[in-house]
């Protein structure tokens, strides 16, 4: 385990790609940075002190800034994977290096526990912003430090997610994260249940259990209640447009239907909700 300070600034010294044609053993060495080494394609033994992490594909293993680093055999050849070495903060250097039995909240905020490896197969968002920062570290944007910064801010808060989920009853589940971004990128659509199932090539019941227990209720209510919720803040922004306007915008099939809908959910018309809260 080590420790991480979500949402500060961060240094990022160095990121880039790596594939090994014939295989390597990881460097001997201890360094001032977190080495954070994502495995793309293939496997490694890799030693930190006097424990070893067996690698596989989307494996995510942070070494600690200041720790013993090394391998003692070749990763497999063709073997692809990224990194990216970050400063720690004075805070991370401090308890990574005194091991404290308890944290002090008021210095050390922000601050969370992680596992050393990661495995981040049902995460992708993990890869996605180590590449991102890889790509910002190569570029001469002139916010370059800004951005690389907040890249890994997301990438910790990705982490410190990740650690929750492990004490969590519910397990993150891409699908049904994918199908929630859908619904909120086009809320001019109301979708059937039959028309997500076939696009993610699963039956209709698959979908209603995988949707309740991820969000403890079936695809149609999650729909629902979205869309009225989004209807709700729309209202409110837009305190002058017709309530018909805000049934073709958010998919539903006329101002009576929405106004049924949303008497239903919030125990309020649209007009009187408006009132009470314009």
């Amino acid at each position: 385990m080590l420790y991480l300070e979500k949402m500060k600034m961060h240094t990022i010294t160095s990121g880039n790609y790596v594939t090994s044609v014939h295989g390597m053993v990881h460097p001997n060495r201890i360094i001032g940075e977190h080495d954070f080494l994502y495995i793309l394609d293939g496997t490694w033994e890799i030693w930190e002190d006097d424990t070893s992490y067996a690698l596989q594909s989307d494996d995510l293993l942070i070494l600690t800034a200041g720790r013993h680093h090394y391998g003692k055999k070749l990763c497999n050849p063709g073997n692809r994977h990224m990194y990216v070495h970050a400063l720690p903060t004075d805070v991370e250097k401090k308890y990574n290096h005194l091991y404290p039995s308890a944290v002090n909240p008021s210095e050390a905020f922000q601050l969370f526990s992680c596992s050393s490896l990661l495995h981040c197969q049902h995460n992708p968002k993990v890869r996605q912003y180590m590449q991102e920062i890889i790509s910002v570290s190569w570029s001469h944007d002139p916010e370059r430090e800004n951005r690389l910064s907040l890249l890994f801010s997301l990438v910790l808060c990705e982490l410190s997610r990740l650690e929750a989920q492990k004490s969590s009853l519910t397990p993150i589940d891409p699908m049904i994260e994918e199908i929630i971004r859908l619904i909120h990128s086009t809320p001019q659509t109301f979708f059937t249940a039959g028309e997500i199932a076939s696009r993610y090539y699963i039956c209709e019941r698959t979908l209603n259990n995988r949707f309740h227990k991820y969000c403890t209720k079936t695809f149609p209510a999650f729909q629902m209640e979205t869309k009225l919720e989004m209807v709700r803040q729309f209202l409110l922004t837009q305190p002058d447009t017709k309530l018909r306007e805000a049934a073709i915008n958010y998919g539903f099939c006329d101002e009576f239907h929405l106004s049924k809908a949303f008497k239903k959910h919030f125990g309020l018309s649209p007009s009187q909700y408006r009132q009470l809260h314009g």
